[in-house]
């Protein structure tokens, strides 16, 4: 798709426009749904829940935004992005007025998962815009930049937001976040447009929108569920992910905070250096891969390497507390070689359904955060001596090692399932096609 050298200027402009307006909202979602790691203390004293229902609570968004997964994708490319990610801004908005001034435990509940529905849109819709209005080969940059705006997003949900509530309260910090969202979606539908460049800018036409009956659709879905290696890879991002939404998300706040006697706002702070990792890791994995010549090999390291980091943080309290911060960069970086599964996920699919393919897997991925959110609140619970500090349940140290267990045993876990994952790098797997086909 190449842009005619007289108007290539103007169509660049208002698609650059529109996918940042849809990444800045791919970056709020982000501060959304850490919100609670930095308030995770205030909100059980306010509800008078312990640490399994605040798990449960949190927990919602994942639930949200997982279903939403392949949906999303289906009606973005039905009816474009402008009224679905309006409305997923309006849901955002609606979701943070229940979770900030409900009344009742259910509303929070409900609020958290309108909060989901709406956030899963974002990343989907920065990926609609770009292969629109920009050439195939732009596409990879695009996707670059995007996840580097949602990681900023994860970072502005550490130290800022746990600021902004020590300044106000977690209400009102909510209801903030509200209000930006409320603006968010009147913006994104003043700028962004359904269709893509005019056909005067560009050599040939935008293909056409899908019409998909709800029997492909099944049918699509179906082939590749069946496919075991699917699963495998499901498995793979399920067990990495867990670093991520299970501890950072939520628990990894207040364990700093008893670990090493630190404020909320210092501990918000250290731990957005992960979600900086995280971003800055993503295109260093391409290079690690082209080393390697292996994603099997490369996923392996990811998960060992992930591992090692945060088990020194979890398991080693007593060092320097200025160490953590290198220590969560390096985790955060270790742990996006896990993204590396969406390009295998991929190539083990027909082409024409990749898509569809990396929304069963975002899907599983996210499943990480339903149930181990509140797993790891359970487990603090089970171990937990009934001991409460202005009304909010304490939980030791040693509380936290045993109900953080789980980070370092899933990383383990992750590393095995590479064991009877397929090879899928370009060289490997024509070496294998040449030795089946010899055999």
């Amino acid at each position: 798709m190449n842009f005619k050298i007289m108007q290539q200027p103007n169509s660049f402009l208002r698609g650059f426009f529109m996918w940042f307006c849809a990444a800045i909202f791919y970056g709020f979602q982000f501060i959304l749904r850490v919100s609670p790691s930095v308030m995770a203390q205030d909100l059980m004293a306010s509800l008078a829940i312990e640490a399994c229902t605040l798990g449960a609570l949190v927990s919602f968004y994942y639930w949200g935004y997982s279903i939403m997964q392949i949906p999303a994708g289906l009606l973005l490319d039905s009816i474009g992005p402008r009224k679905p990610l309006s409305l997923a801004c309006i849901l955002c908005f609606l979701g943070a007025l229940l979770f900030a001034g409900g009344q009742h435990i259910g509303l929070l509940f409900f609020g958290r998962f309108l909060m989901g529905i709406g956030s899963a849109f974002g990343f989907l819709t920065c990926i609609r815009i770009a292969s629109t209005w920009f050439p195939a080969e732009k596409l990879a940059i695009f996707v670059g930049f995007t996840l580097a705006i949602g990681t900023a997003g994860g970072t502005s949900g550490g130290l800022p937001l746990a600021l902004l509530v020590q300044a106000t309260d977690w209400q009102t910090t909510i209801y903030i976040l509200a209000c930006i969202s409320l603006a968010l979606a009147i913006v994104i539908w003043c700028v962004i447009a359904d269709g893509g460049p005019s056909i005067n800018t560009l050599d040939q036409k935008v293909p056409n929108k899908p019409s998909l009956s709800l029997k492909h659709i099944t049918i699509l879905i179906l082939e590749i569920v069946r496919n075991p290696q699917t699963w495998l890879f499901g498995a793979y991002g399920f067990l990495m992910y867990i670093p991520l939404s299970g501890f950072a998300d939520l628990w990894g706040v207040p364990y700093l905070m008893q670990a090493f006697n630190v404020e909320c706002e210092v501990a918000a702070g250290a731990l957005s250096t992960f979600y900086v990792g995280v971003g800055i890791g993503g295109p260093l994995w391409s290079w690690i891969l082209t080393f390697f010549k292996s994603y099997r090999r490369s996923m392996i390291v990811s998960a060992f390497v992930t591992l090692l980091f945060l088990s020194i943080v979890i398991y080693l309290p007593q060092i320097p507390f200025t160490a953590v911060y290198s220590l969560f960069f390096i985790a955060g970086a270790a742990s996006s070689g896990q993204f590396l599964a969406f390009a295998s996920v991929a190539d083990i699919n027909d082409r024409n359904r990749a898509a569809t393919a990396s929304g069963v897997h975002n899907m599983l991925c996210m499943f990480s955060g339903i149930l181990m959110q509140p797993v790891i609140g359970a487990i603090l619970d089970l171990v937990w001596n009934g001991e409460r500090v202005a009304g909010s349940p304490y939980y030791s140290l040693t509380d936290y090692h045993l109900a953080l267990a789980i980070v370092p045993l899933s990383l383990v876990l992750a590393a095995l399932c590479v064991l009877f994952i397929r090879e899928t790098y370009p060289a490997t797997s024509a070496n294998d096609k040449l030795l089946t086909q010899e055999r």
